[in-house]
């Protein structure tokens, strides 16, 4: 399996997309699986000549004679989701920071998001365009395409204070929902709805997730070795235990076991167990 990973160029398109990349599987390779993890990001992935065959425990994704092109959005889950690749597969995958895929989107993101995995297609021309553009064989070529499409749908993203209340939770990942509430003079249940319909998370599902994630990339990125104990208040988890909790919650796996599994795909922040 390959995996090209690319940051956007276009300056706007950076304030809404982390990065996005292209992965080919060939039929001449091994099956290959693995367990992605819970993101405060929106997932948005297409897959061409195949399709995502969901079953109650993974992800298949097969080459298709009756499927052209299969799109999908991952916004809601809260668990580890097993992916298998089997066959000539090529994907392209787009990762939108917490709000972000709100600023191309006609409605709230959680009008197009009914599952923990399920179609995306927000556009009249989407899947059309999306075919076009992933039958280019030069990568290069193709992430210029991609952003051109992306760049030609952005209308922004404003809301009274959601932007704000994120990068609070992001200075201040202890705050709870109710101090966070009080910072706009809104209710708690408000405070809710407005992440439920925009992140399609809730606050405290989203500082959980932001925690874990930033121990990953602390991890990812320390030079010296640093105790659990350490990580956990570096990441601003309580304490050991609570980041135990979250990561068992979050992953299925204690930390230490956790780590010691974790691969980080080269030049990229993607991380994955394979299996």
């Amino acid at each position: 399996m390959h995996i090209e990973t690319f940051r956007p160029k276009n300056r706007e398109l950076q304030k809404y997309i982390e990065s996005y990349y292209i992965l080919k599987h060939s039929k001449e390779e091994t099956n290959i699986s693995y367990l992605a993890f819970p993101s405060i990001c929106s997932i948005v992935s297409v897959v061409n000549n195949a399709e995502n065959i969901i079953s109650q425990d993974y992800i298949s994704v097969k080459p298709s004679q009756l499927r052209q092109l299969d799109t999908s959005l991952v916004c809601r889950f809260n668990n580890p989701i097993c992916f298998k690749y089997q066959g000539d597969i090529k994907e392209i995958t787009i990762s939108f920071r917490s709000l972000g895929l709100n600023a191309f989107l006609n409605n709230p993101l959680k009008d197009y998001s009914n599952s923990f995995f399920g179609p995306f297609i927000p556009f009249s021309d989407y899947e059309k365009e999306m075919k076009t553009i992933i039958e280019i064989e030069d990568n290069t070529l193709l992430a210029e395409s991609l952003e051109k499409y992306w760049v030609a749908k952005l209308k922004g993203f404003r809301h009274p204070f959601l932007n704000n209340a994120v990068s609070i939770i992001e200075e201040q990942p202890k705050i709870s929902t109710l101090e966070l509430a009080n910072e706009f003079n809104i209710s708690r249940k408000t405070l809710i709805k407005h992440f439920k319909h925009h992140i399609c998370k809730t606050p405290t599902e989203y500082k959980k997730i932001l925690r874990f994630r930033r121990t990953m990339e602390e991890m990812r990125t320390i030079k010296k070795a640093t105790t659990l104990t350490e990580l956990s208040y570096i990441a601003d988890f309580f304490d050991q235990s609570h980041m135990t909790t979250s990561f068992k919650s979050l992953t299925g796996l204690p930390p230490r076991i956790f780590f010691k599994n974790l691969t980080t795909i080269q030049n990229s922040n993607i991380q994955w167990i394979f299996n």
